[in-house]
């Protein structure tokens, strides 16, 4: 994952935090590559060290990735996601 891809799928995340839609208009307004970042962040693991270097935005990752496994997003294939991106 590319620092982009980490620093887009961070602020959806926290952003689906406060608002619940937030995934879901992304989905509408067709933005494959921010969901295939967020799916990749999401299907993987959140870096333990960043407990320690910043446990705010450790936990507020580990709490949006259970309600994004909760709420069903974790159905997402993250390799279409990225083939649907490239067809822009």
């Amino acid at each position: 994952m590319t620092r982009e891809d980490w620093v887009t799928a961070t602020g959806l995340l926290r952003a689906y935090l406060r608002d619940d839609l937030v995934l879901a208009r992304a989905l509408r307004e067709r933005r494959w590559a921010d969901l295939a970042a967020v799916a990749d962040l999401a299907n993987g693991e959140v870096d333990n060290r960043l407990a320690v270097t910043d446990p705010a935005l450790y936990r507020a990752l580990r709490e949006a990735v259970t309600k994004y496994h909760i709420r069903g997003y974790g159905c997402l294939d993250v390799d279409k996601l990225r083939r649907m991106a490239g067809r822009k």
